[in-house]
């Protein structure tokens, strides 16, 4: 549908004032959706207003139609917003919103800013993957938010969660940097409303530092990660078990950073506060045994990253029993290691116990089933058996490729070593996809020394 015709500021308001007195919840819909961005929005956002204690098709999608209907018609009949019935969405005509809008003293503005916000937060969605089509429908507006939050001040509960919803809903989709962005925001929001010595505070530095480490800026998350730390100590109890998953965290960073010698300490201090907590037998001792034997590994201290590595995986399989998925992460460390220290009777054997526990968690085509693949492929060209490496290999990456789709940088290890194996053997592809996806990686290869 066209944009409505032009007409004066002095007819859009007029207009308005009739609304308000037919139906003033539609127009309190148009100044909330002047104050967002020049985009779509749902009919339930304009039955979203300040002060109502819900939204009332999360109570009664019937009572919700009524009551969009009542609200909605007033401004279509008027030539105020574009509606879209089939998609329950409505956005305000261009001239409409510069009407509203220059209407507004700076006092109105903020006020009208932050109902918006409010209203917005009613829509938006948790971060949970399934509902990222929703937040990327609503995310122009979730900019708008940001920007009214820097320019405006708007400091609000209804703010902290669109920002911090927002950010994780994109750190979902891996877009780390954006997301890091919303997060830190978020943060500063926060503080404003609770201060910066306030539990709340230790959740959201936790989260942008899973977020910065996700998305690879390691410096930042360890300045994170170790503020959270550092607040934790001053506002929890001594040794409060909550100071372990930062510690565990903290310690994983540093290891990723080069800073072998913190990270070993960082995790000595997370198995004391764990141990103190719980005990020798709870799962998180044997997460951060499992994490502290890949840095022994790292430092060349196999035989003592092995007996952490079993230590965790006994501690796992009694909390969980034999098909559970840290059971298959602690094997696979177990055969990781043990290929290391030339028992590949051993890693074989461990290779393949984590691949059937896979399996049986999470299917054929899924990603951690084709790691395994690729582990036990790897692992039986290193003793000789490059026939059936070969046939592992073709599985593993054709599972990476079903579950990730082409080209995923998960493969590439994989990939690179696939074509060191055909290389040094002098064999082909079995599959014409096998063919494919190695012709094109050669291709890249040549055309990035070019």
């Amino acid at each position: 549908m066209s944009d409505a015709p032009m007409r004066s500021k002095e007819d859009i308001l007029a207009l308005v004032r009739e609304v308000e007195n037919e139906a003033a919840g539609g127009a309190e819909a148009l100044f909330m959706a002047a104050m967002l961005a020049r985009s779509p929005l749902p009919y339930d956002f304009a039955l979203s207003l300040d002060g109502t204690l819900h939204n009332p098709s999360l109570i009664n999608p019937a009572a919700a139609f009524f009551a969009a209907t009542a609200t909605i018609d007033p401004l279509v009949t008027r030539d105020l917003i574009k509606a879209d019935v089939d998609s329950q969405a409505f956005q305000l005509h261009e001239d409409v919103r510069e009407a509203l809008l220059a209407s507004l003293d700076p006092e109105e503005e903020a006020e009208w800013a932050g109902r918006a916000i409010y209203g917005l937060n009613l829509v938006l969605p948790d971060a949970e993957p399934q509902n990222w089509p929703t937040v990327h429908w609503l995310m122009p507006h979730v900019h708008a938010t940001s920007e009214l939050v820097e320019r405006l001040g708007v400091q609000t509960a209804a703010a902290n969660r669109v920002l911090h919803q927002a950010g994780f809903s994109l750190y979902h989709q891996h877009r780390y940097r954006e997301a890091a962005d919303l997060l830190d925001q978020a943060l500063a929001v926060d503080v404003a409303l609770k201060g910066n010595k306030h539990p709340d505070i230790c959740s959201d530095l936790e989260g942008l530092g899973t977020v910065l480490w996700a998305g690879n800026d390691l410096e930042r998350a360890e300045a994170v990660f170790a503020g959270c730390y550092k607040l934790q100590l001053e506002i929890f109890t001594e040794d409060n078990p909550m100071q372990a998953p930062i510690l565990n965290s903290l310690a994983v960073v540093r290891q990723s950073m080069g800073k072998l010698e913190e990270a070993e300490a960082t995790f000595k201090e997370c198995l004391r506060v764990l141990t103190q907590a719980h005990g020798e037998g709870h799962p998180a001792i044997a997460s951060c045994l499992g994490n502290m034997a890949l840095l022994y590994e790292a430092l060349g201290r196999n035989d003592e990253a092995l007996r952490l590595a079993e230590r965790s995986l006994e501690i796992n399989r009694a909390i969980y029993g034999d098909v559970h998925p840290e059971v298959a992460a602690d094997l696979n460390t177990i055969a990781l290691l043990c290929d290391g220290l030339g028992d590949l009777e051993k890693a074989e054997q461990a290779f393949r116990e984590s691949l059937d526990v896979r399996r049986k968690a999470y299917g054929e085509d899924h990603p951690e089933t084709a790691q395994s693949l690729c582990n036990l492929a790897l692992c039986l060209d290193n003793a000789g058996r490059t026939d059936e490496a070969a046939e592992w290999y073709e599985q593993g990456l054709a599972a990476y490729e079903k579950s990730l789709g082409p080209g995923h940088p998960l493969m590439e290890s994989a990939l690179d070593n696939y074509l060191v194996l055909l290389e040094k053997t002098g064999t082909r592809p079995r599959s014409d996809r096998m063919r494919a996806l190695a012709e094109a990686k050669l291709r890249a290869i040549v055309e990035r020394a070019e």
